[in-house]
Protein backbone atom coordinates (compact mmCIF):
# COMPACT_ATOMS: atom_id res chain seq x y z
CA UNK A 1 0.00 0.00 0.00
CA UNK A 2 1.93 3.14 -1.40
CA UNK A 3 4.95 1.53 -0.45
CA UNK A 4 4.69 1.76 3.04
CA UNK A 5 5.46 -1.42 5.45
CA UNK A 6 3.96 -2.20 8.83
CA UNK A 7 6.23 -0.40 11.13
CA UNK A 8 5.40 2.74 8.91
CA UNK A 9 2.10 2.41 8.89
CA UNK A 10 2.42 1.52 13.06
CA UNK A 11 4.58 4.92 13.58
CA UNK A 12 1.99 7.49 11.54
CA UNK A 13 -0.72 5.78 13.59
CA UNK A 14 1.45 6.45 17.03
CA UNK A 15 2.37 9.82 15.99
CA UNK A 16 -1.35 10.76 15.28
CA UNK A 17 -2.45 9.12 18.32
CA UNK A 18 0.02 11.53 20.06
CA UNK A 19 -0.79 14.43 18.24
CA UNK A 20 -4.64 14.33 17.45
CA UNK A 21 -5.60 12.14 20.56
CA UNK A 22 -7.53 9.12 21.05
CA UNK A 23 -11.07 10.56 21.38
CA UNK A 24 -10.72 12.57 17.55
CA UNK A 25 -9.17 10.01 15.80
CA UNK A 26 -11.76 7.76 14.52
CA UNK A 27 -13.17 11.04 13.34
CA UNK A 28 -10.35 12.11 11.54
CA UNK A 29 -9.72 8.86 10.29
CA UNK A 30 -13.06 8.72 8.82
CA UNK A 31 -12.77 12.28 7.36
CA UNK A 32 -9.34 11.26 5.68
CA UNK A 33 -11.32 8.06 4.16
CA UNK A 34 -13.71 10.08 2.84
CA UNK A 35 -11.30 12.62 1.71
CA UNK A 36 -9.59 9.71 -0.46
CA UNK A 37 -12.36 8.71 -1.95
CA UNK A 38 -13.56 11.71 -3.36
CA UNK A 39 -10.10 12.16 -4.63
CA UNK A 40 -10.38 9.00 -6.28
CA UNK A 41 -13.64 10.46 -7.54
CA UNK A 42 -12.47 13.51 -9.11
CA UNK A 43 -9.35 11.27 -10.60
CA UNK A 44 -11.89 8.77 -12.14
CA UNK A 45 -13.94 11.56 -13.48
CA UNK A 46 -10.93 13.52 -15.01
CA UNK A 47 -9.47 10.86 -16.73
CA UNK A 48 -13.05 9.97 -18.26
CA UNK A 49 -13.07 13.71 -19.63
CA UNK A 50 -9.54 13.26 -21.33
CA UNK A 51 -10.91 9.97 -22.62
CA UNK A 52 -13.88 11.65 -23.94
CA UNK A 53 -11.74 14.76 -25.58
CA UNK A 54 -9.52 12.60 -27.24
CA UNK A 55 -12.43 10.77 -28.90
CA UNK A 56 -13.99 13.74 -30.24
CA UNK A 57 -10.81 15.16 -31.11
CA UNK A 58 -9.36 12.30 -33.24
CA UNK A 59 -13.00 10.93 -34.16
CA UNK A 60 -11.96 7.56 -32.65
CA UNK A 61 -13.71 5.04 -30.74
CA UNK A 62 -10.97 3.77 -28.57
CA UNK A 63 -11.00 4.15 -24.54
CA UNK A 64 -7.10 5.21 -25.12
CA UNK A 65 -6.37 8.46 -23.42
CA UNK A 66 -3.94 10.73 -25.60
CA UNK A 67 -0.32 9.58 -25.15
CA UNK A 68 0.90 13.16 -24.45
CA UNK A 69 4.30 11.97 -23.78
CA UNK A 70 5.02 9.80 -27.06
CA UNK A 71 8.04 11.86 -27.88
CA UNK A 72 9.58 11.32 -24.17
CA UNK A 73 12.20 9.14 -24.80
CA UNK A 74 11.72 4.98 -23.38
CA UNK A 75 13.69 2.71 -21.71
CA UNK A 76 15.70 1.16 -24.91
CA UNK A 77 15.15 4.17 -27.32
CA UNK A 78 17.88 6.20 -28.43
CA UNK A 79 18.23 9.62 -27.52
CA UNK A 80 19.44 12.23 -29.72
CA UNK A 81 22.22 14.81 -28.73
CA UNK A 82 24.03 17.82 -29.25
CA UNK A 83 26.83 19.13 -28.56
CA UNK A 84 27.41 22.35 -26.50
CA UNK A 85 29.66 23.18 -29.26
CA UNK A 86 26.41 23.09 -32.14
CA UNK A 87 24.72 25.83 -29.88
CA UNK A 88 27.95 28.05 -30.13
CA UNK A 89 28.09 27.80 -33.77
CA UNK A 90 24.17 28.56 -34.34
CA UNK A 91 24.46 31.98 -31.78
CA UNK A 92 27.62 33.03 -33.71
Amino acid sequence: MFGIGLSELLLIFVIALVFIGPKRLPGFARGLGRLVGQLSEISRQFYSALTDAAKEQDGDASSRPPDWFSDVARPGSSIKTRKLSDDKDAKD
